[in-house]
Formats: C-alpha cells, structure tokens, sequence
C-alpha cells in the first residue's frame, strides 16, 4: 500500500472538521497541528459583519425581514419586537405592502427605529383608544381609508380629518384619538418612551401632568391639520441633479410640509446622483412615492448598497455617509434632521472631512 503523505493527512482532517465544525480537532501529525489550528479558525468564516451586511442587501430586495412578520397585541409582544430589532441590521428597505399583507385587524408591526420614534404598520376599522406621547410628535401617514383624529387641546378638543396619501403630527404631549372612517392601513411614526393610554371618555382627569403640556411649544390647532402629499407635490419640478447644481436650484425643488421634532418633512422630486450627506443630529426617513432609488451608505464594515423602491422605507442612521442614485426618477416623502447637514462630492467623503 503506498504510503500518505502529510499533504493527504491534512486534507483528510480538514474534511473532518468541515463536516462538523462543532468536534474537536482531530489527533493527527504534530508537525501539521499549526496548520489545523488556522483551517479551525477559518471555519467560521464569513464573519459577522460580512454576513449581516449580505443578509441586509438580501432582505432589501425581497421585502420585510422575517422577524418584522410577527404581528403584535400584547405589552409583551412589543417588548419582545423591540429587544429584536436592537440586534437586527439597519440596512433594510422595508416595503410597506408587503408588510401589511397578512396583517391582522387591530395589529401592529414595527419595521425600525427612527431617531426616538419606532416606524411601524398597523390596520384596524374601530376607534383607538386615547393616547399622548410625551417624548415627541407622532407622525400618522394614512395609506388607505380615512379617519378623523381628534386631538384635545387647551382650547377644546379638534377634529382633523386625514385622509389617504396624507399626514398628520400628533403634537408632543397631546391626547389624540383616531376614529376611522373606513378600513385604515396606516404608516406611523411613534415616540414610544413615557406613552400613555387612556379608556376614559375624558383622559386628561386621569391622565398625569397637564393636559395642554404639547401647546408651549406653539403647537395649537392651527397645526392640527392634515397635509396632502399630492397637493404638495402639484407642481414642483423635478430637479435633475449633478455636481453644478446649486444650493438655490436644490431649495427650489423642495417642499417642506411639516416637523416631526428635529426632523423636516416634505416632499421632492429628483434624478440623478445626489452628492454625500451625513446627518451628525440624527436619522433620516425615505419614503419613495412613485420610482425608485439606490443608496449607498458608508458603514465600518464598508459600502451598504440598498435598493428602496416606491411603497418602501428606509431609515439611514445618523452619521453615516449616504448617497442616492434615482432609477431613472423618483418623487420622494422625506424626514430630514433639521440643524446639521454635511455635503460632499468628494469620491470618498470620509478621507475630505
């Protein structure tokens, strides 16, 4: 029988423990332990970051993640979502029907953070139940039906009807209640951290705190209406952009509507490549009406590129470099930190600043 050479030996235990990497290294030649030693560490590979960033282009295409499924009822059910989505990768594009789909009536599911706010779906036909947040503005994006919400202010309550393809900012601190007039899909936008219920036909008697705590920052009824995005959007031109585009040119193209706390809403339409930007003061919202768009975010673990396509949103974490690459146009719902934008047209912004 002829005789094994050391190169046939440490093939053999490699095979070994690629067929279980759970068992202990094989007993074999000492002079070939360093070189199992190394074949043991690799077989791991890929590491984490590789496949959380791969998992997160791959969920980008195919809609919302697997864990985002889980409708949710109880306490428990958000605590358990809330934990999840701490670990999840943050480079997904959620796609807002398919998260819908199979949605139970009265259910919710969350989708992703967004700066103190959590972004989530929810359907349901009967009234909710009183609720005030007093840890920010609640952003309401009616998807289909309609609904009156009716907010209790320090001048009496407000009813505002909002309906399909349109907005409403519950003020920081203000009870609200929403009465649906038809089957309500519905986008929302909700700072979860101190948020108060109420059955009572009266919250602001059991309530804690004042019940106009919301109107010292200005926010009275003449803010309490809803804001149609089409309208916004009736004739705004789109911007084609490229590196000779001017800030004027830019502003002129952009419509802002409303503010969810340190964040400007409004509504634009673009082609092109848009330059970097970063966000040092917190996360941006994109929500494509109609089109699509590709984004590139520069991560520790290096380029995330994300494809975000009409019907879907995606939350870019604060600080990290972004840019986007319209398909071949798209008309855009934002939500963008208000005090500090940094731009750059740099190949790679990181090595400008």
């Amino acid at each position: 029988m002829a005789k094994r050479s050391a190169t046939d030996d440490l093939d053999d235990a490699v095979d070994a423990l690629m067929a279980d990497p759970r068992a202990p290294l094989p007993r074999m030649n000492p002079r070939l332990v360093a070189l199992l030693r190394v074949a043991a560490d690799l077989r791991d590979l890929p590491r984490e970051a590789f496949k959380a960033r791969l998992r997160a282009e791959l969920l980008s295409r195919g809609g919302a993640p697997p864990s985002a499924g889980r409708p949710l009822v109880t306490a428990e059910d958000i605590r358990a979502r809330l934990e999840e989505m701490a670990r999840e990768p943050r480079m997904v594009a959620h796609d807002l029907r398919a998260a819908l789909g199979d949605l139970p009536e009265m259910t919710m599911r969350f989708l992703a953070s967004l700066n103190r706010c959590t972004v989530g779906v929810s359907r349901f036909s009967e009234p909710s139940h009183w609720e005030r947040h007093p840890a920010g503005d609640e952003l309401l994006h009616i998807l289909e039906g309609e609904a009156d919400v009716v907010t209790l202010t320090d001048g009496g309550p407000v009813r505002s009807t909002v309906r399909a393809g349109s907005i409403f900012i519950c003020p920081r601190g203000l009870w609200h209640r929403v009465l649906p007039r038809s089957p309500l899909s519905m986008l929302f936008a909700t700072p979860g951290e101190g948020t108060e219920h109420s059955d009572a036909q009266e919250p602001r008697r059991k309530g804690r705190g004042r019940a106009g705590a919301g109107t010292r920052r200005g926010r009275g009824a003449a803010a309490l209406v809803a804001h149609d995005l089409r309208a916004a959007l009736s004739g705004l031109p789109e911007l084609a952009i490229t590196s000779n585009t001017t800030a004027e040119e830019a502003d002129a193209a952009v419509r802002p509507i409303a503010s969810l706390d340190q964040c400007t809403l409004g509504v634009m339409r673009y082609s092109g490549l848009t330059p970097w930007e970063r966000h040092p003061d917190g996360d941006e919202l994109l929500h494509p009406l109609e089109g699509e768009v590709d984004v590139t975010v520069l991560t520790d673990g290096g380029p995330a590129h994300v494809t975000v396509r009409a019907g879907s949103v995606f939350v870019c974490p604060r600080g990290l470099w972004h840019r986007q690459l319209a398909r071949p146009a798209v008309t855009m719902f934002f939500g963008t930190p208000e005090k500090t934008t940094e731009i750059s047209w740099a190949e790679d912004p990181r090595r400008a600043v």
